[in-house]
């Protein structure tokens, strides 16, 4: 064989050995689970860009056909193969997600859902999934004003803040109040900005709050701060273009918890819809039985957010569960969760959809079976789409 020659069948069959076997690796975080933090991150990420995985196998096989020749060429086309299955397993499954999330949405808002709103609101996505969004991102049009900053005086004479993110047209408008994630250790409030904006842009005036984190502060300071920032909402709703008998709390993972639980007590504001996104809803059997692998260490964040474990803090336990505060009459809920969730496990969801029905309220509860923890922080995504098509919808239903 020739120099040349010899060369460009050992650097083709590199190529392709490299590139299928690096799209496989990624690929395989599909089903993955994921031992450490780091790793965590891929096995979110990954299932959520379906179109760019599929095309970076597309890529991996064309290299492997073109560039490689004999058992280099069909290794590459292999592993290629292989990865391509995988990056179409969200796609496969999304149908029948599709079809389970109308059946809870009818089992929750009634059989009319879709035409329950109270405004003619837009909305941003017509589909649950579209290829072109998830390549191009959302549409960004229409004005938000935004104020930053905002004073909210606590109880303990701290003060801490709040974004308002405003649709241009004159108020008093519908508010969503969100509530950032973080283990309730770490995170802010200008990490709610795009939802805020989002939900701006479809009319409501969105509100991001601050509460203070762990282990510093353990609970029950953080409820007490969401409580102390709906107070200074209700009291300045008017300056702040918000109708306070038209409130829904949103939040994602710690977030969601707090919401929740501010949700389901009497309150300052009539909040009238609940959602949360991988909320820990059950804080005793989240400590009793953590996910398998456990990347974030469950027990030890709530041994930080609520002193220790519920052996000897069973009544905070109890306090910051939403499912222990369950009673008839409680605002219409929406729960968003991961069934590949590695932090929150969704069976705790379905617990808490379950007590609700029992007790006559309103629940709809959505698994993305393809997602993991935080997969909407890739919000054009597969399970983002999902998540923000049935989010913007319950919203049009119930405010």
């Amino acid at each position: 064989m020739p120099a040349r020659s010899l060369v460009r069948f050992v650097l083709g069959g590199i190529a392709a050995l490299v590139a299928g076997g690096l799209v496989l690796a990624l690929e395989l975080w599909t089903v993955l689970p994921a031992p450490t933090l780091p790793t965590l991150a891929l096995a979110v990420a990954v299932p959520e860009a379906t179109p760019w995985g599929i095309a970076a196998c597309l890529a991996a096989g064309a290299i492997a056909q073109w560039a490689a020749s004999g058992w280099a060429r069909t290794v590459g086309l292999f592993c290629a193969a292989a990865a391509l299955g995988l990056a179409l397993v969200p796609w496969c499954l999304l149908p029948g997600t599709i079809a389970a999330s109308e059946r809870e949405m009818r089992a929750g808002l009634g059989t009319a859902y879709s035409a329950q709103r109270s405004d003619p609101a837009p909305t941003t996505l017509g589909r649950p999934y579209d290829v072109r969004t998830a390549v191009a991102g959302y549409a960004t049009s229409g004005i938000v004003r935004v104020r930053t900053n905002l004073p909210v005086p606590t109880r303990d004479g701290r003060r801490l803040g709040l974004d308002l993110y405003e649709p241009p047209a004159a108020g008093p408008h519908p508010a969503v109040i969100v509530i950032y994630g973080g283990a309730w250790i770490f995170g802010n409030r200008g990490q709610s900005a795009e939802v805020a904006r989002s939900f701006a842009r479809l009319g409501y005036t969105a509100i991001a709050i601050d509460y203070r984190h762990a282990p510093v502060y353990r609970f029950p300071t953080q409820l007490d701060d969401v409580r102390d920032a709906l107070r200074a909402i209700g009291a300045n709703a008017p300056a702040w273009n918000v109708d306070p008998r038209r409130v829904a709390m949103f939040g994602r993972s710690a977030g969601a918890e707090l919401a929740l639980l501010a949700a389901y007590e009497p309150g300052p504001l009539t909040i009238r819809a609940a959602i949360g996104y991988y909320a820990p809803v059950d804080l005793t059997g989240g400590y009793r039985v953590p996910p398998q692998p456990d990347p974030a260490d469950v027990r030890r964040i709530l041994r930080a957010y609520l002193g220790g474990p519920p052996e000897m803090f069973a009544s905070a336990y109890t306090a910051g569960s939403p499912l222990d505060q369950i009673r008839p009459g409680l605002p219409p809920t929406l729960l968003i969760g991961g069934g590949r969730d590695e932090l929150v496990r969704l069976a705790f969801a379905h617990e808490l959809r379950d007590a609700l029905r029992l007790h006559g309220d309103r629940v709809s509860a959505i698994d993305v079976p393809w997602s993991n923890h935080a997969f909407d922080s890739i919000p054009n995504g597969t399970g983002g789409q999902l998540a923000r098509y049935y989010t913007e919808r319950f919203l049009s239903a119930t405010l």
